[in-house]
């Protein structure tokens, strides 16, 4: 996929590279045989349905067909001038040109593209206009009057179409992006668990280790996993990015109802709250936060059965405060997280975030875990 500019498009330059099809040499065809229904012999037939194959490029040049149609119906006027007894009656006409509707229809729907959009009312104007001259004559009020009809007929259903395709083109762009954003949402996902954990191992074992080397081999290795997750999240970004203007500057925080729908599941009933203008925040704050509430749920599961747990998620300037708190257990247990790595490491992964996290007991006897994360 290439990010550049898009070189500007010629004056009808296809839409979708269409070529001709079926339905354009039904219409050449419809086009004809009004044509030969209304003027069975004389000397103008062979320019008249040489004017009705241009159809056949109505999707390649919409625009082009359009004038075309205009000039035969300005040359109207000329023929009855040049030779009135070679124009068959204008009434038995059912419109004029045969192939104007189909040319009406083409430049709505074909040539909608911002650089084109108002030069293809041009040809449908003169078009118009042109089937005006010859509302004066003998026997053409009706025919001015029906092809008028036609002409908007083709217009508002050219519309209807261009405006079809474009919602169902909206909507393909929208599913492949949704899908996109998927995959890199699930390949970072998965990836940086495992890099994260790498780099809490490392940090691990860089504070542990007794000797310089291998002190400093482990921050090496710490700060060569941070720049691994760097890299990953900015290819992440890049996946998810809709074109190739700017950056995607996040989502709101996951839904946390399938973490509290587990715990209800699993006996731990759970309430949630969230106050405050929900922001969009940078994709690593919002994993991490997720984390620290699948974290903290799970210890409570864990270490203090038969508790009611609260979730709550607050929207401050530049920062968004997460924090769950049980309530005291009936029996006595580990305080959720203290004893293992798993608090020490959603410390971490707050941390990574740039974000400070709290944890502790508190005066009812629960237990609170509390972090805040920037939002920007």
């Amino acid at each position: 996929m290439t990010l550049g500019r898009c070189r500007p498009c010629s004056y009808d330059e296809p839409v979708d590279g269409a070529r001709p099809r079926l339905a354009d040499a039904v219409a050449v065809l419809v086009a004809a045989g009004l044509t030969l229904a209304a003027y069975p012999r004389g000397p103008f037939l062979p320019l008249l349905l040489a004017a009705t194959v241009p159809l056949l490029w109505m999707r390649r040049a919409p625009l082009t067909v359009a004038w075309i149609s205009a000039a035969t119906a300005a040359a109207l006027p000329v023929l009855c001038a040049l030779a009135p007894a070679a124009v068959p009656p204008l009434a038995d006409l059912p419109v004029w040109p045969p192939a104007g509707p189909f040319a009406v229809y083409a430049a709505m729907a074909f040539a909608a593209e911002p650089d084109r959009a108002t030069r293809r009312w041009l040809p449908v104007l003169a078009l118009a206009l042109a089937v005006l001259l010859p509302a004066e004559w003998p026997g053409a009020a009706f025919l001015v009057l029906r092809t008028e009809v036609v002409l908007a007929l083709a217009v508002l259903y050219g519309l209807y179409a261009e405006t079809g395709a474009r919602l169902r083109r909206a909507l393909e762009e929208r599913a492949e992006r949704v899908e996109r954003e998927r995959l890199a949402g699930e390949m970072h996902d998965v990836v940086t668990h495992r890099v994260s954990r790498m780099v809490l191992r490392a940090g691990t074992l860089a504070d542990q280790a007794a000797d310089e080397r291998a002190r400093a081999a482990a921050e090496e290795l710490r700060a060569t996993g941070r720049a691994a997750l760097d890299e990953l999240r900015h290819m992440s970004v890049l996946l998810r990015r809709g074109t190739g203007e700017g950056f995607d500057l996040g989502l709101p925080l996951p839904d946390l109802r399938s973490l509290v729908s587990e715990s209800a599941f699993r006996g731990v009933p759970v309430e949630l709250v969230v106050s405050g203008v929900p922001v969009p925040v940078p994709g690593a704050v919002g994993r991490t936060a997720y984390r620290v509430v699948q974290e903290a749920l799970a210890n409570v599961r864990e270490h203090a059965p038969g508790t009611d747990a609260r979730v709550e998620v607050r929207y401050l300037p530049g920062v968004v405060r997460v924090s769950v708190r049980n309530t005291r257990p009936e029996e006595a247990f580990a305080p959720p997280g203290l004893g293992g790595e798993g608090l020490n490491e959603v410390s971490q992964w707050v941390e990574l975030a740039g974000g400070t996290l709290k944890a502790g007991p508190v005066e009812d006897g629960g237990f609170l875990v509390t972090a805040i994360l920037p939002t920007n």
